[in-house]
């Protein structure tokens, strides 16, 4: 996560760039061409959600015309969202699945091996992009996902002790723990034990 601002706003720049046609296109994730080095992450709506997140919140690490090039981004990032509603939407509710999907066979995974929680801190990127892209979403469209996710976060209730936020202290800005609460802790080996998964 710990991704300098600089390429991460390099980053949303090209994804933006790409955006139309990566939206009218069938691909929930796309190489991105132009990625800077440093970032070879794919175009997802979710990864794009979470860089807007990043920069939002490290917007004062930003240099001067950092901060410029970051302001016009995000606009046109909100024109963009406005103007592509309904493929947004379609996007997010076909991510959405998928994110579902690899956040439930990582939870499997850990009910298997309980000390293997170490990828905790990466593999909570799926659930973090999976209430992100609910943004984006009637509330018809959620369903499908709405069980399998009430299901997973009750395992990782049982499973979560209470601790610190498990990214970069520059982020917790923008995932408030009432929201976010599975970014605030860790599972523990011993609960995960006490606590067969129910996936």
């Amino acid at each position: 996560m710990a991704v300098p601002p600089e390429v991460q706003l390099a980053w949303f720049s090209s994804a933006l760039e790409e955006l139309e046609d990566f939206l009218l296109s069938r691909d929930t994730f796309r190489p991105l061409r132009s990625a800077p080095q440093g970032m070879r992450q794919d175009l997802s709506l979710g990864g794009l959600l979470l860089a807007r997140d990043t920069l939002q919140v490290g917007e004062g690490d930003l240099s001067s015309s950092a901060r410029a090039d970051w302001s016009r981004l995000r606009a046109r990032w909100d024109s963009e969202r406005s103007r592509h509603a309904a493929a947004i939407e379609r996007k997010a509710t076909a991510e959405l699945l998928n994110r579902c999907n690899l956040w439930r066979a990582y939870l499997g995974e850990l009910g298997e091996k309980p000390d293997e929680g170490r990828a905790y801190p990466t593999e909570v990127r799926h659930r973090v992009i999976i209430d992100r892209l609910r943004e984006h979403l009637a509330t018809s469209s959620a369903d499908p996902a709405t069980t399998l996710l009430d299901r997973l976060d009750k395992t990782l209730r049982h499973w979560l002790a209470e601790g610190p936020f498990v990214w970069s202290d520059a982020l917790r800005g923008a995932y408030p723990q009432a929201r976010f609460w599975y970014l605030y802790g860790r599972p523990e080996p011993g609960l995960i034990a006490a606590n067969p998964p129910q996936l």
